[in-house]
């Protein structure tokens, strides 16, 4: 099934382009008419009905039902917004209560959202694709891809600090679409023998980063540090050892998975790769590794096909003063971007825990800082 919404451009970056899908009553997916209300209206009062208390015995009483006939839609956003329903219903059923997690997932939720995993053919669980790269509205359909002209689809808790998170990061994505596409710029240049192309699409990226790094120093405004911790982000956690009721294929077998984490967005990665940067292999690169499994299929086809060599090579045997400046000046925001990414992580989360785990499952705070300084050891000279 083709995955065209998911095709990386330079306005909106890896965002889902056209804009997603925001609500089943709107489109013809295949399913009953009523079965599309009853999904929606779970799916627009999840923030309500997690407040009173009530999310797990609703999602108890729903029936499982079947989303194969999502296999033959033209349009992936359909898809895409019924995964993002039953992935966000999946880990409130498990989250709701912070002292009393459970330990499956009701058949109701299951066996639909495996169904809409497989056809993803992403794991079943809430990932960073369903939280911002198609999870926004705008509110002037002409406007720009910006944190003020945005709504977020999906809520969990429709506090303004969830929204101002998730936005945040769709705004940044939208930016980073430029520095991605003067890479491919530069490849193609290289193609051609053309070390000056090369050089004026390398001297883009450092202006793509700088907005990136404007709309990262917003989240401060709408969003509290204390709110994400103690509201938002338990929801995000992976899940270990849950079972998921009904699904034939795990046999009653209990599943694992990683937690949403922005390290499964393919920004960095792609970036990375194009740049030719390398870092140690170890845990984290495994773990790296391990989030391409929750990129839409054309990200990480993408993130896995690149040349990690093209671009630095050339720079190197080039011998040109000014294309080396270029290529550095690159790297040096990149390198700007990820220590603005610790300084976050630090103040959402690390100065508050004692466990040093983020939501994707990882040590969060000691590989952030190994990245940023392997980065800054990999300039040209």
């Amino acid at each position: 099934m083709k995955q065209e919404c998911w095709t990386p451009n330079k306005e909106n970056g890896f965002l889902m382009s056209p804009d997603p899908a925001s609500n089943l009553n709107d489109v013809e997916s295949g399913l009953k008419s009523e079965v599309v209300t009853e999904i929606e209206e779970i799916a627009q009062k999840l923030p309500q009905l997690v407040a009173a208390n009530e999310i797990r015995s609703v999602l108890r009483d729903l029936k499982a039902h079947d989303m194969t006939s999502f296999k033959s839609l033209d349009d992936f956003r359909i898809v895409e917004r019924a995964f993002q329903i039953y992935a966000h219903l999946a880990n409130v059923y498990i989250w709701c209560e912070e002292d009393n997690p459970e330990n499956h997932i009701p058949k109701g939720v299951a066996i639909p959202l495996v169904q809409l995993a497989e056809i993803v053919e992403r794991p079943p669980i809430i990932p960073y694709a369903s939280t911002a790269l198609s999870n926004f509205k705008r509110i002037d359909p002409n406007g720009a891809i910006e944190v003020d002209n945005l709504e977020c689809i999906q809520k969990i808790i429709d506090i303004q600090d969830e929204s101002w998170f998730h936005l945040i990061h769709v705004e940044i994505e939208a930016h980073a679409g430029r520095a991605n596409y003067q890479c491919l710029k530069a490849t193609e240049a290289i193609s051609n023998n053309d070390p000056k192309k090369v050089e004026v699409a390398l001297s883009e990226i450092p202006i793509a980063f700088e907005k990136m790094m404007v709309t990262f120093r917003r989240m401060f405004e709408k969003c509290s540090p204390d709110k994400y911790y103690h509201t938002l982000r338990p929801y995000l956690f992976g899940f270990d050892n849950i079972i998921y009721q009904g699904v034939e294929k795990f046999n009653g077998e209990p599943q694992t998975f990683r937690g949403e984490t922005g390290a499964q967005s393919s920004v960095i990665p792609a970036l990375r790769s194009f740049l030719g940067l390398q870092h140690e292999k170890g845990g984290l690169t495994e773990h790296l590794e391990i989030m391409k499994d929750y990129m839409p299929k054309p990200h990480r086809e993408l993130v896995s096909n690149i040349d990690n060599k093209n671009i630095r090579n050339f720079v190197i045997n080039s011998n040109i003063g000014s294309l080396k400046d270029a290529y550095n000046a690159s790297i040096e925001s990149l390198f700007q971007f990820r220590s603005l990414h610790l300084k976050m992580a630090h103040a959402f989360v690390a100065q508050k825990v004692k466990n040093p785990i983020g939501t994707g499952g990882t040590e969060f705070m000691h590989w952030l800082k190994q990245l940023r300084d392997e980065t800054n050891q990999q300039y040209v000279r």
